[in-house]
Parts: C-alpha cells; structure tokens; sequence
C-alpha cells in the first residue's frame, strides 16, 4: 500500500495546542412577528477579517404553513476586498468570495421553505438547510455581512425565527 502526501499534511501546522486553527462560531437570529415580505433583507452578523468559513446552515421555524411559498436565502453585502487572494501554509490559495460585489446567495439558494418533518433529521415545523462549501472553505478578506433575503413571501402563517450559523476560522 502507497503512502499519499497532501499539500496540507506535507506543509500544515504540527498538531497541538493554541490558537491556530481553532474553530469559531459566527451567528445570528431574527425572529418575525409579522409575515416577512419579498425582498426584505434581515443582516445578521458580520464575519471578521480574514476568515475562512468552513460549514454552516440555516434553520427556521415553519414560518409558513397550508401551501408554502416562502423562500429563503443566505448571502453577503459586498466586503470591498475586491480579487485579493490568500495563500495559506499548505500552498493553497484562496480568493475573497465576494470579489467587492453582494452575493444573496454566497451560502445557501434555501428554496421553499416547507417545514414537513424529516424525522430522523429534524422534528416537524422546522426548516433545516446546510451550507455546503463545495471543494473547500470560503475566503473573506474584509469584514463581511451576512444577510437573509426572502426571496419569496409566505403564503400563510408568517411569525418565526430565522437562525444562522457559520463555523470557520481567522487567519
């Protein structure tokens, strides 16, 4: 059997104690009282400087009910970072997400929101949408909003929670 070398076990950090690499949580909340309406942008928090987001998701109450129309997504406001880059000690580089311009969708394109229960996921009346990060982490070079925009309005119901959580590190 081969013995395979990666960039990142070859030019990583030696495993130990201490503050590099050590995972962060960013996260934020908004709850409606009213029903939300098309194109209304809930901000959220901000991710700091320099970071590179590794996981995340979006989870909600069954904000709409009967026939569900309400969409939601998960973005960024623009940063200003522009095209800078990062390279990291594995020699990978990485490139600031947004390129100075918002992205609605840079985490999550949520569809609509049904809140039907998937039993061994979540209980029923709750929305659940991973943010999956395709082929690796997601640079930000400048601090960064992130923002819920409804996409579309709900059809009933209309009162809930919108949660968001991201998980990454600071460089």
């Amino acid at each position: 059997m081969a013995t395979v070398s990666t960039n990142q076990y070859t030019y990583g950090q030696p495993a130990g104690h201490g503050l590099h690499g050590n995972v962060k949580a960013w996260w934020g909340k908004y709850t409606y009282t009213a029903a939300p309406s098309a194109n209304d942008l809930v901000n959220l928090f901000k991710l700091p400087k320099n970071c590179l987001t590794l996981w995340g998701f979006m989870a909600t109450d069954d904000i709409d009910t009967g026939t569900e129309t309400l969409d939601i997504d998960v973005g960024i406001t623009a940063n200003g970072g522009g095209a800078a880059t990062l390279t990291v000690s594995d020699t990978t580089t990485y490139t600031n997400e947004n390129s100075g311009v918002a992205l609605a969708t840079a985490f999550v394109n949520g569809g609509v929101m049904t809140g039907d229960a998937i039993t061994d996921l979540m209980p029923a009346g709750t929305n659940y949408r991973p943010f999956i990060h395709g082929t690796g982490p997601k640079y930000f070079s400048e601090e960064t909003l992130v923002q819920a925009k409804i996409v579309a309005a709900a059809n009933a119901g209309g009162t809930g929670t919108i949660y968001v959580c991201i998980f990454g590190i600071v460089l």
